[in-house]
């Protein structure tokens, strides 16, 4: 039986846009729709979650909000509102009676209260105009450009002066799948971004193009700008920045397409990329994965995409830039936003001392302060890096799947051995989160993840572990308890027929010893050690080492003072370990992926005695 592969058209599955829903209300003045609303609200949507109904097993939306200021009602801090429509799993629904909600929004929300209890946004979207952008909780502001929302306030304000109505205290809402991010960049779901170098306690790569500088500054103050932009962010989080180097990019930083998990910061806009004409810099980055989050790891709950690359491109010819301070200044303004910072305020005239005084607030200060976070900038950020508790993490892993009549079950051959890693603690639960059954099922048993074939199978075509295909798909992820890991993927890349059920595949039986018949010839049989390195047959075929050549075996090719090599296979995961007696092992580093046939690991650990090594793979 042949079977085909899975491959992903395009390496980042974000939500498609939904299309525009209008609903027909009767007409009413904005005194007689306040009249009509159970209550009313100015509150800050923090995130929302799809289920379906148990009551009518229909897909339904349930939306939190942060209750700011109550203009009729007596509310909790937080409430929820639920509506039709939403998306589980392949299925979703729309429904014109749901208003857009996107995690961040400042809305005036005026209430409908259903039998049971649950609140809505009455009318739809009219029933929830914009107030004011995210990060401010104050008061509703009577500057509101929006009429529908100035209208409405007006007539609640003066229909309700003490905020008289219903008390909806019972509604309070605990967050139990907390989405709210307020402060970070988002999607519509209210899923931000992160980099995850700093889960595993390495740094993230920057390189610098310092082609053009503004006037006046020299190439050694630029760079030292953005040394104590980076440490400024580097000192409330969990992330660490090393200096790659000086480089020409040759086009504008945002267009270098080099998905490496490195910052470009381009001192200059030679290539014309910032149109703006009072923008001093623009920062950003590009990310993948699914359009819930996941691949990023989980915070405290919060789902973030992971991001594959950060930009930052300077507008050097603006004068304002030609003063040191204000030069880093933007720099690290520019920096919070490749780490997925949002502005505190676009307000030229906020009020709040503490958004108008942040690093992120959207205007320059260009008082001196340089790379100076304000009070508001390290909570917020820290919502995607914290500080003392980093996500756990793991790595990805493939199968080429062994198919027989008789399916076989034997340690090591159609299962990988799934291990997680994390800075603090080594309590960690894993989880299968989603997998698919398109030519067999995923298990889960402890550590180990097991595929068993739904059939016998014929050899497949060995799909590319470099790439995105598969012919089957889980995902798993490790959790400490409050944060989780970013998605491990384990892919099934080849199916391979056995006719002889002893988990040595044909066509490797056949390349290296001429026959598919472990009976053909001597020293041929699983257990048996053909070539005499010490490793049976079987195993070899589970190493991707040659049964037939004493030399293709896991073993180092190098040692020295500066590195180690050995003999890998490519994809596949290596634990060095090291030892001062020979007794106590430890691990020296985190684990080693090689992509081409060559492991090599250089990140020695400090010690003051003698260490000795081993390479380890995972099974």
């Amino acid at each position: 039986m042949k079977r085909l592969p899975f491959a992903l058209a395009v390496a980042c599955l974000l939500a498609g846009a939904r299309p525009g829903f209008s609903l027909s209300i009767a007409p009413a003045t904005p005194d007689e729709r306040v009249q009509n609303a159970a209550a009313i609200c100015h509150a800050t949507v923090l995130g929302a979650e799809s289920f379906r109904s148990e009551a009518d097993g229909r897909i339904h939306t349930r939306t939190w909000l942060r209750v700011n200021e109550a203009f009729k009602g007596k509310f909790p801090a937080t409430i929820t509102v639920i509506h039709r429509g939403g998306r589980v799993g392949e299925e979703g629904e729309v429904s014109s009676d749901a208003p857009r909600l996107n995690a961040g929004d400042e809305r005036l929300f005026l209430l409908g209260q259903r039998a049971d209890g649950t609140l809505f946004v009455d009318n739809g979207s009219s029933g929830a105009p914009a107030l004011a952008r995210a990060g401010a909780v104050k008061p509703a502001s009577v500057s509101v450009t929006d009429p529908n929302a100035v209208a409405l306030l007006s007539a609640a304000r003066t229909r309700y002066p003490s905020a008289t109505g219903p008390d909806l205290t019972a509604q309070a809402a605990s967050l139990r799948v907390p989405l709210a991010v307020p402060g970070l960049s988002t999607n519509a779901s209210g899923v931000s971004r992160r980099f995850t170098a700093g889960d595993r306690g390495e740094p993230i790569e920057y390189l610098v193009d310092a082609d053009a500088l503004p006037a006046g500054l020299t190439q050694a103050q630029a760079l030292n700008a953005v040394s104590n932009a980076f440490r400024a962010w580097a000192n409330v989080t969990s992330l660490r920045f090393a200096f790659a180097g000086v480089t020409s990019f040759g086009v504008a930083a945002a267009n270098v397409s080099t998905n490496d998990g490195r910052i470009r910061l381009q001192l200059h806009d030679n290539f014309n990329y910032i149109s703006g004409s009072s923008t001093l810099g623009i920062g950003g980055t590009s990310f993948s994965g699914f359009a819930s989050g996941g691949e990023g790891g989980s915070i405290a709950g919060n789902e973030f995409m992971l991001c594959k690359r950060g930009y930052l491109v300077m507008k050097h010819t603006q004068a304002a830039l030609q003063t040191l301070s204000s030069f880093e200044e933007v720099l690290c303004h520019e920096i919070g936003h490749v780490l997925s910072m949002d502005h505190s305020s676009e307000n030229p005239s906020e009020p709040n001392t503490t958004l108008q005084q942040a690093t992120m607030y959207f205007q320059v200060h260009a008082d001196g302060r340089g790379a100076t976070l304000g009070s508001y900038d390290p909570p917020v950020v820290q919502q995607a890096y914290p500080t003392n508790n980093t996500p756990p993490y793991g790595y990805h892993r493939m199968l080429h799947v062994v198919t027989a009549a008789a399916a076989p079950s034997i340690t090591g051959i159609n299962e990988v051995e799934m291990r997680g890693y994390d800075l603090q603690t080594n309590s960690l639960t894993l989880s299968v989160v989603s997998s698919t059954a398109n030519n067999g099922s995923f298990s889960l048993g402890g550590s180990t993840l097991r595929f068993t074939p739904s059939a016998f199978f014929s050899d497949s075509t060995r799909l590319d572990p470099a790439g995105t295909g598969f012919y089957d798909r889980a995902l798993l992820r490790y959790s400490d308890g409050t944060n989780s890991s970013p998605f491990i993927e384990v892919r099934v890349l080849s199916f391979n027929a056995d006719t002889f059920s002893d988990g040595m595949p044909d066509n490797w039986m056949t390349q290296f010893f001429g026959s598919a018949n472990p009976g053909a010839g001597s020293l041929r049989g699983p257990n048996d050690d053909n070539d005499g390195d010490g490793v049976s047959n079987r195993n070899e075929f589970r190493l991707g080492t040659s049964p037939v050549d004493a030399n293709s075996v896991l073993r180092f090719t190098s040692t020295s003072a500066t590195g180690l090599n050995w003999l890998a296979t490519a994809y596949e995961v290596y634990e060095v370990e090291a030892t001062t007696d020979f007794t106590n092992w430890f691990r020296a580093g985190n684990p080693v992926v090689p992509t081409t046939t060559n492991g090599s690991f250089t990140n020695f650990p400090a010690s003051t005695n003698r260490l000795f090594f081993r390479v380890l793979r995972v099974p």
